[in-house]
């Protein structure tokens, strides 16, 4: 059996086992941040930990621009979810499932040839998932693949050999949350938890010192009141010693909200528009589930294209998952819907790969990249008449600035004509799509090109992949993103994804913060006004502003959604009442704070969490 010195671990234990554990006095320096807020109702306690110490002590803004350009350049990431677990049973592995174990199909070489192959440009495997077991060999568990399973190799060490060997960037996703450790405890006060925490250094300096350059440490289950400030500010200090430029999650921080080196949420694309400057990535599923389900259920490839370009439109990267196979194959009908985009990233790589985010907060028919003076518009819906109106574009000051404009790949091609329309810019385009998955007009300035994005009326409905299934054609849509924020406290996030947590506006403890969106009316009439927020107690009171009109509101509690965890509170919309626009023109929205509840100062939410804003036309009188 192999020891962590204190302590020989042993085999799965039921969950109230782990958790139960005995207790401190209450005085563990290294939960002081935690403890000190133990008199809070519990999602009060949540909020601590925000903000945990701030990325890496001592370096400069240029060095750490640097130090993630190649993380952030990359753009597109192969996720693994790999081990003897499969979907619906991650946490706790029967013996059985590890005697059967035994990959012998599993080809890291071939693994990275594929990922290349499908425009893949780095990859993040589990090493250690909610249930403790290492997919890596390690001196300090029995629970690991070399001695739980008859496999008896170190598929870690092939694969970080096979992406060394062509190229790829590799890095470690690693759980802070383990259900076989007997240290391990998900509440404060455990006397056994700084056993499992030295646990964690070890085994992180195994990954980081065993398998050659990391490019990013990807932490998961931090979301506990166990993972302190203290805890996580250690942790991310022993990581930094050991790979200085190793590339750090947000997850670093308790719930997502540590600094680290980029923000991560899941299963969703966020808006962004000029609030979120900072580097984030976004992991969705390609296939059903996170671990492999034993079904040939995945995405289209028409899905992940979709989501490849919007999430680099807005400055992210995508990291795709997929669960390889018990036998140790990527999922061969993944692998095959996913070939034309491995084809299409040949062709249009440059729009994706080291783009950076593009002017527009939102365009209906796709998506811009960026790259120095050049844009590169990816066009999902193909115009029905081959006019493409592109809105705010230079805030009608092209034609001065314009020195070529083509579809991407395609030099000799059809040419391509604008012409001016207010704002807009008006692209004559062929008559049918020439690329058989998306087209990429390429627009390139003598500048670098403004872009007015006033809000007008929605003219399509926005695609599913947005979540704002509720948004309807002719609604003003004010996303969080949107906005441009007053004040000192009020800030953007990404959200988590987990539950109902998308992106929003947070950390409204100011009475004098607020947001502001603008407005371009095309019409007079009447509009229905709609918030969608998330609040954990009743904070406060708020007005909605425009054009001279005020309508109030109070700020009512969340639906939980089942449990007592900070990814349960859901947001609900709410009908504030009717404005009337009498007539065109351009207008400022705002939503500013009356009052905001002491005890919601005090723990730290503030008014509320506030996603959008609808304004819906109404027909008739």
């Amino acid at each position: 059996m192999k020891t962590n010195g204190s302590f020989r671990l042993c085999v799965a234990v039921p969950l109230l086992l782990i958790v139960s554990g005995g207790t401190t006095s209450g005085d563990d320096p290294m939960e002081a941040s935690i403890l000190a807020k133990a008199d809070r109702p519990w999602f009060a306690q949540f909020m601590v930990g925000e903000p945990i110490v701030a990325g890496f002590p001592g370096e400069s803004e240029a060095d750490r621009v640097q130090r993630v350009k190649p993380w952030r350049d990359a753009k597109f990431g192969l996720f693994l979810h790999w081990g003897p677990q499969r979907a619906g049973g991650e946490y706790v592995i029967p013996k059985q499932t590890l005697d059967q174990f035994n990959p012998v199909l599993f080809d890291a070489d071939q693994w990275v040839r594929t990922a290349k192959d499908l425009g893949f440009r780095y990859i993040v495997i589990t090493t250690k998932h909610h249930a403790g077991f290492c997919l890596f060999d390690s001196a300090f568990t029995d629970h690991d693949i070399i001695d739980a399973t008859p496999f008896g190799r170190d598929p870690i060490k092939e694969l970080a050999d096979a992406c060394a060997e062509h190229g790829m960037l590799l890095g470690f996703y690693y759980s802070v949350w383990d259900l076989h450790h007997p240290g391990y405890s998900k509440d404060p006060g455990n006397a056994n938890y700084a056993a499992y925490h030295q646990y964690m250094l070890d085994q992180s300096e195994e990954l980081l010192t065993k398998y050659g350059p990391v490019v990013t440490m990807w932490l998961d289950g931090e979301w506990v009141n166990s993972w302190t400030v203290e805890r996580a500010t250690q942790y991310r200090d022993h990581l930094r010693r050991l790979q200085p430029n190793l590339v750090m999650v947000d997850r670093i921080g308790q719930r997502r909200l540590g600094d680290g080196d980029y923000g991560s949420c899941e299963n969703f694309t966020p808006y962004v528009g000029d609030n979120m400057n900072r580097p984030w990535e976004s992991c969705q599923r390609f296939d059903g589930r996170w671990f492999y389900s034993g079904k040939e259920e995945s995405q289209t490839v028409e899905w992940a294209l979709h989501n490849l370009v919007d999430t680099a439109s807005r400055g992210g990267n995508l990291l795709l998952n997929m669960g390889p196979t018990p036998e140790g194959l990527l999922p061969p009908w993944s692998v095959e819907k996913l070939k034309p985009l491995g084809e299409w990233l040949r062709r249009h790589g440059e729009c994706i790969y080291a783009s950076e985010k593009g002017p527009h907060f939102l365009l209906e028919w796709g998506s811009c990249t960026r790259r120095g003076n050049t844009l590169y518009y990816h066009i999902y819906d193909w115009p029905d008449d081959s006019r493409l109106v592109i809105p705010g574009l230079n805030e009608g000051k092209l034609n001065a600035d314009i020195r070529a404009i083509s579809l991407h790949g395609h030099p000799d091609g059809p040419a391509i004509t604008f012409e001016m329309s207010g704002s807009d810019v008006v692209v004559h385009l062929p008559e049918q799509p020439i690329d058989p998955l998306m087209d990429v007009l390429q627009l390139e300035f003598a500048e670098p090109p403004l872009v007015d994005n006033t809000i007008g009326p929605l003219r399509r409905k926005l695609r599913p992949q947005t979540g704002n299934a509720n948004v309807n054609v002719g609604d003003y849509y004010l996303a969080a993103a949107f906005s441009k924020i007053h004040g000192t406290k009020l800030h953007f996030s990404l959200g988590t994804g987990a539950g109902a947590q998308r992106e929003n506006l947070k950390g409204w403890t100011e009475v004098a913060d607020y947001p502001e969106w603008p407005l371009r009316f095309e019409r007079p009439g009447d509009y229905e006004l709609r918030v969608t927020y998330s609040s954990w107690m009743e904070s406060g009171r708020f007005a909605v502003e425009i054009g001279g009109q005020a309508l109030e509101h109070t700020v009512t509690v969340s639906k939980l959604r089942g449990k007592q965890s900070p990814l349960a509170a859901g947001f609900h919309t709410k009908t504030l009442g009717r404005v009337h626009i009498s007539e065109p023109g351009d207008f400022r929205l705002t939503v500013k704070p009356i009052e905001i509840d002491a005890k919601a100062i005090q723990y730290d939410q503030g008014l509320m969490m506030l996603r959008e804003v609808v304004l819906r036309p109404i027909d008739g009188p």
